[in-house]
């Protein structure tokens, strides 16, 4: 695309983010052709869309595309009505294999697809694979702190299944369906956080204390700027991500930034609003409640650096040392 087809495409999608909200979100989405914008120019598709969605506090099943799209490179066409099963809160796998069946214990972001695709533990290693018949996993809604993402569990015990990938491509299409999901979240979390501070920002300016706005006070400025540097960090390295040579690296790298830029603002911004960002009425309970959840799938901020860590010594073979002395 030149400049001005990126910048249509651009001005489009954060329209439509604004405009609409879940499946109506999807539909227009769809016929906008995201699915084929990211398969074109992934960069620009996923960075807009995603921090739009995470300002809006709106939501879409465009996760599935993003994370299906790595899976159809390596099996080819991949039916519309499907969707990735992710692992549970802390764990690595969807589940695990044992010959011709497994169990699954995951859940699926956005869509509630009929056919599945599950990344589990098989033979000491990562496989991909299809239940035989996906009305013999039990599905469960969650609501818990944000019903708006349209959450849902996923378990079966011993179902028969079978097997699409497994070896070393099974690994890799892997590690690339995570990079992309942490990529798309990072940004959608970043886009929340950019609105926490927006809110903070307006509230410092309008509300007033002796007689002047309480962002004249320099240890409420204070706390404003550390959120917009734990952002402005976090941004960077989403950015970055997209051109490093250890793409797998750079994606848990800028998803656990945006999760850590999530928590400090949360906490910078709560204490700006003061009471009123307790209230239902305030919007900022919104981007905590979408952040906090965001940050939990595919690895948390806490959870990231420990991982970042076991691939550094498992890439070299020692323990980095960020400046030689």
């Amino acid at each position: 695309m030149d400049d001005g087809e990126d910048a249509l495409t651009a001005s489009t999608l954060r329209r439509l983010a604004r405009e609409f909200d879940g499946p109506e979100l999807s539909k227009a989405l769809a016929e906008f052709g995201f699915t084929d914008l990211i398969a074109a120019h992934p960069r620009s598709a996923v960075s807009v869309l995603f921090e739009a969605m995470g300002r809006a506090g709106t939501m879409s099943t465009a996760l599935q595309d993003v994370l299906l799209r790595p899976l159809a490179e390596a099996l080819g066409d991949i039916d519309a009505d499907c969707a990735v099963v992710l692992p549970a809160m802390g764990a690595e796998y969807g589940g695990e294999a044992v010959g011709d069946t497994m169990t699954v214990h995951g859940v699926i972001v956005g869509r509630p697809a009929a056919a599945l695709l599950v990344p589990v533990f098989a033979s000491g290693a990562i496989s991909w694979i299809r239940p035989v018949d996906p009305a013999q996993l039990s599905r469960r809604l969650v609501a818990g702190l944000d019903p708006a993402l349209a959450m849902s569990e996923v378990a079966a015990d011993e179902v028969a299944a079978v097997t699409l990938l497994e070896g070393p491509v099974a690994q890799s299409v892997w590690d690339a369906v995570r990079t992309a999901g942490r990529l798309a979240l990072g940004y959608q979390i970043a886009g929340a956080v950019g609105e926490m501070i927006d809110l903070a920002v307006g509230h410092a300016r309008d509300r007033e204390q002796f007689g002047s706005p309480i962002g004249a006070f320099q240890a409420v400025r204070n706390r404003l700027v550390d959120a917009h540097v734990a952002k402005a960090g976090a941004a960077a390295a989403l950015e970055q991500a997209w051109q490093a040579d250890d793409q797998y690296l750079a994606g848990m790298l800028a998803k656990s930034l945006a999760g850590r830029a999530a928590r400090i603002a949360a906490t910078q911004c709560q204490q700006v609003l003061g009471g009123i960002g307790f209230t239902a009425d305030h919007p900022f309970h919104r981007y905590l409640f979408r952040t906090t959840v965001l940050d939990s799938v595919l690895g948390s901020a806490a959870e990231l650096p420990v991982q970042i860590g076991r691939h550094l010594v498992s890439e070299t073979g020692a323990i980095p040392r960020l400046v030689e002395l």
